[in-house]
C-alpha cells in the first residue's frame, strides 16, 4: 500500500555532454567518457535481448518477450486473455539489468518483466513479485525518473503525464549545476565542481541517486527536480534509513555502506565517491586503478610485511554481495571490510526508528519524520508505524498542520479509524491547496462514500477521473459505490470508462 493520500498516491535542460553541445566543445574527452558511463546511458531506447518467457506463479500469468522486426514486445497472458505492448524505453545500463517502460498516450508504465544481466535471464520486475493480479499497472511518475534521467517533460502541473519526448538523458548538469554562468565566463568557480564543495554538499551530488533509504520525504512546496548540484539534499528532501534487517542489502545502499567503513570514518571526510569513481575517464584496468587509491593511504602494508603481496584489493575488501531488493544480482560491498566476511552484511541493530541521513531545518524535523512514519506504514502495512505517524503529525502546531501532505496523511489515518467527518475535513483542505492532485480528490470522494454522502462522493470521484484518467482506484471506488446503491448499469459503465483508458487491462476484462 502506498500513502493513501498519495495512493489509497519540459524542465528545460541543455543536452550537455552530447556531440556539438556546449561542454563537448571545450571538454571533448570528458564528455565522450561520460557518454559511455553508466550515468550517461541510464535511460533511452529499448535494449533488445534474446526472446524469453517467465511464469508468475502467484497470479498464474505468463510473461513473454518477443522481437517483432525492430520492436521489442512484452506480452502478458492469464486465463485466456492477453495484453501486449511495444516497449518504448529501457532504464538501466546492464550492470544489474534493464527495466522497461511502455507508453499509453501521455502516460508511462513499468513493464512487469525485466532482464537481469548478471544471470542473462528474464524475470518479474522488482515490485511486481507479490501482485495477485499481474498487469501493466505500475505507473511511472516524475519521481520515478528522477534518478535515471536528466530532465522530464511534464504536462501542465501534473506529476505523471509527459510530452514527447518524456525525458532527456542525464547530462553534465546533473553533477555540475547550471552551465549558464560558466558559458558566459568559463573560469574555475563559475560552475559547480563537486570535489571543491563542503563534504555534505559534495556528497549530496551522489546521494541524490545513490542513497534511496527506506523512504524520502519532500520538504513543503518542493519538487524532486528542485535539487541542484551545490545544494544539500535535505534542503529539498530528506532521506530516512532504518537499521537493516538480517541479510538485507539494497541496490542503492552504496553511500550508506561507505559511511560505515573504517576507511571513510578515519579519513576526516576526504574519502568520498569521487575518490574511486571518475565519470570522466574510461579505465582499462579498474582493479589496478583502485589498488593505487588504496595504497595512497596504505602504502606501507607490503613494504613492512604486514600484508601478503597482492595484485589488487577489491576481491577481498570490496567483495560482491547478493542484493535482497533485486533478484539475480550482486553489488560491490562499499563498507570495505578489513577481513572478508559472509556474502551478506551482518544484522542491523534492534532499533528500528527511522533516522534522517541528515536532518532538514529544525522547523521541519517533526513534520518530515511524521510523514516518513506514514510512508513506512503504507509500504510495510505496519500498524505501529501508522500510530507513530498519527501521534507526531497530530501534535504539530496548527500552522504546521496546514500542509497538504500532513493533512492528507492525517485524513488517511482518520478514515482508517472510521472518523469520516474529520477525514473529509482533512482531504477537503488538502485538495483545496493542491486542486490538481487527483489522488487527494479521490481520497475525499472515498471519505464521502464512507460517510454515506453518495452524490457528493460521485461528484468528487468523477472530478478525480477527469483530472487523471489513469487512476484506477477512482473508477473502482465509483463502481463499488454504484453497486452498493443497486445501480448495476452505472457500476459497469464506470469500469468500462477505465477500459477506454487502458483497454488491455486483464483484471477488468476477466469474467466474474
Amino acid at each position: 500500500m502506498h500513502r493513501l493520500a498519495a495512493s489509497v498516491l519540459l524542465l528545460p535542460s541543455l543536452m550537455m555532454g552530447r556531440a556539438g553541445q556546449p561542454c563537448a566543445r571545450c571538454h571533448p574527452s570528458e564528455t565522450a567518457a561520460f557518454e559511455q558511463s553508466p550515468m550517461g546511458r541510464s535511460a533511452g531506447p529499448p535494449s533488445v535481448f534474446a526472446e524469453g518467457s517467465v511464469v508468475h506463479k502467484l497470479s498464474g500469468s505468463t510473461l513473454t518477450v518477443e522481437r517483432r522486426g525492430s520492436l521489442l514486445e512484452h506480452r502478458l497472458e492469464r486465463r485466456g486473455l492477453a495484453a501486449e505492448y511495444p516497449v518504448a524505453y529501457s532504464v538501466g545500463v546492464g550492470i544489474v539489468g534493464y527495466t522497461y517502460i511502455v507508453r499509453l498516450g501521455q502516460y508511462l508504465f513499468e513493464s512487469p518483466v525485466s532482464y537481469f544481466t548478471q544471470t542473462k535471464s528474464w524475470d518479474v520486475t522488482p515490485g511486481y513479485e507479490k501482485e495477485p493480479n499481474l498487469d501493466f499497472t505500475h505507473q511511472i511518475s516524475s519521481r520515478c525518473l528522477f534518478c535515471h534521467t536528466g530532465s522530464v517533460n511534464l504536462i501542465g502541473g501534473t506529476a505523471n503525464q509527459f510530452g514527447d519526448p518524456p525525458f532527456t538523458s542525464i547530462s553534465c548538469e546533473r553533477c555540475h549545476g547550471s552551465p549558464v554562468a560558466h558559458l558566459k565566463n568559463p573560469v574555475p568557480g563559475s560552475i559547480v565542481n563537486p570535489a571543491k564543495l563542503a563534504p555534505n554538499r559534495r556528497d549530496s551530488v551522489c546521494e541524490q541517486c545513490h542513497l534511496e533509504g527506506e523512504v524520502r520525504i519532500l520538504n513543503p512546496g518542493r519538487d524532486w527536480w528542485d535539487f541542484q548540484a551545490g545544494q544539500t539534499t535535505e534542503s529539498v528532501f530528506v532521506t530516512y534509513l532504518r537499521a537493516a534487517a538480517p541479510g538485507t542489502l539494497w541496490a542503492d545502499s552504496q553511500n550508506e555502506l561507505l559511511a560505515q567503513s573504517r576507511c571513510a570514518r578515519q579519513s576526516g571526510g576526504r574519502l568520498w565517491c569521487g575518490t574511486c569513481h571518475n565519470p570522466h575517464a574510461s579505465e582499462q584496468n579498474r582493479a589496478q586503478s583502485l589498488r593505487q587509491v588504496c595504497l595512497s593511504c596504505h602504502g606501507d602494508l607490503f613494504a613492512v610485511g604486514r600484508h601478503r603481496a597482492a595484485a589488487e584489493c577489491i576481491s577481498c575488501h570490496m567483495p560482491r554481495l547478493l542484493l535482497t531488493s533485486v533478484a539475480h544480482s550482486a553489488m560491490t560491498d562499499h563498507s570495505i571490510p578489513r577481513i572478508p566476511r559472509a556474502e551478506r552484511p551482518e544484522a542491523g541493530a534492534a532499533d528500528r526508528e527511522p533516522k534522517a541521513w541528515r536532518e532538514p531545518d529544525r522547523a521541519l524535523v517533526l513534520r518530515d519524520l511524521g510523514l516518513a512514519y506514514f510512508d513506512l506504514a503504507a509500504n510495510k502495512h505496519a500498524a505501529p508505524d501508522l500510530q507513530q505517524a498519527y501521534r507526531i503529525l497530530s501534535q504539530l502546531p496548527p500552522q504546521e498542520r496546514q500542509d497538504p501532505a500532513v493533512e492528507a496523511d492525517l485524513g488517511s489515518v482518520l478514515l482508517a479509524q472510521g472518523d469520516t467527518d474529520f477525514a473529509i475535513r482533512m482531504f477537503t483542505r488538502a485538495s483545496a491547496q493542491q486542486p490538481s492532485n487527483a489522488r487527494y480528490i479521490y481520497c475525499l470522494g472515498a471519505s464521502l462514500e464512507r460517510a454515506g454522502k453518495m452524490e457528493e462522493a460521485v461528484k468528487e470521484l468523477k472530478r478525480s477521473i477527469e483530472l487523471d484518467p489513469s487512476l484506477p482506484d477512482a473508477y473502482l471506488e465509483l463502481a463499488q459505490l454504484y453497486r452498493k446503491a443497486g445501480r448495476e448499469a452505472e457500476s459497469r459503465n464506470a469500469l468500462r470508462e477505465y477500459l477506454r483508458f487502458m483497454p488491455q487491462n486483464i483484471q477488468l476484462r476477466l469474467p466474474d
